[in-house]
């Protein structure tokens, strides 16, 4: 019986490409590639890229990708390295100052994502809480108490208005947006730190450009650094160079 290496080598042997030239045409690396048909899957990799990876070489192939891929996670399995979804990673850092979300992404029973599900609740609590302050505050400061006499009335209203306190320059500049854009086909992954929520997690298509509202700090994996522009607030800011290539994890603060 034919393992899945042998299954993915026979099937570009059968289009007659070389194993470069799948690389090209894939934009997966040719080494990645050849540990594929090896049945070598010992990467430096989270297992979603990985899957990732498989998923579009069985799609140029020709084969099943869905099937593909299940023979890759049975084979995790039989090796005692059964897939897990990781959530929390070593990253790297950069300092600013100041398959949309993939189907692999967990769900509650009902459908809804756990993340979205939360900030409903989290939403709904906070309206209520605000409706009760309001209601609260309206007994205390106008239910009771005398009328003002005409002439308190018309000191009151010959008063010069106080103008309200503005917020410090620092509160305004905390959200922040920031934007990608794809020069070529290359996943991103963007998570806020403060409650572990993915923000997407996704392949761009080249030119393809997203923007987030940001308060807090994210923390981005990039598939390919030099395949993806980063501004913030409209101003480009650089990607950093990561030790094991163009592939790995950074915050942004």
């Amino acid at each position: 019986m034919q393992t899945l290496g042998e299954r993915l080598e026979e099937a570009r042997k059968r289009k007659g490409i070389s194993v470069r030239e799948a690389a090209e045409a894939t934009k997966i690396r040719s080494d990645y590639l050849q540990k594929f048909e090896a049945n070598s899957f010992d990467f430096d990799l989270p297992p979603l890229y990985v899957r990732g990876f498989m998923r579009n070489y069985a799609r140029y192939l020709e084969l099943d990708p869905q099937r593909v891929v299940a023979e890759f996670d049975s084979m995790m399995v039989d090796q005692g390295r059964a897939p897990r979804r990781e959530t929390r990673e070593n990253y790297g850092r950069v300092e600013i100052g100041g398959e949309g979300g993939d189907s692999s992404a967990p769900r509650s029973g009902n459908g809804i994502d756990p993340v979205v599900l939360k900030y409903l609740i989290y939403g709904g609590g906070a309206v209520v809480l605000l409706l009760i302050v309001l209601i609260v505050v309206n007994l205390f400061s106008g239910g009771s108490g005398a009328r003002p006499t005409p002439k308190q009335a018309a000191t009151e209203s010959s008063a010069p208005a106080i103008p309200p306190k503005q917020a410090p320059a620092e509160v305004a500049a905390t959200a922040q947006t920031v934007t990608f854009t794809a020069l070529d086909a290359t996943r991103v992954k963007v998570v806020r730190e403060a409650d572990e929520s993915i923000i997407f997690d996704g392949t761009l298509s080249r030119g393809e450009a997203r923007s987030f509202r940001k308060t807090g700090v994210f923390r981005i994996t990039v598939e390919d650094r030099t395949k993806l522009r980063m501004e913030v607030n409209g101003r480009a800011m650089e990607i950093p160079p990561f030790p094991n290539g163009n592939y790995g994890r950074f915050k942004l603060d």
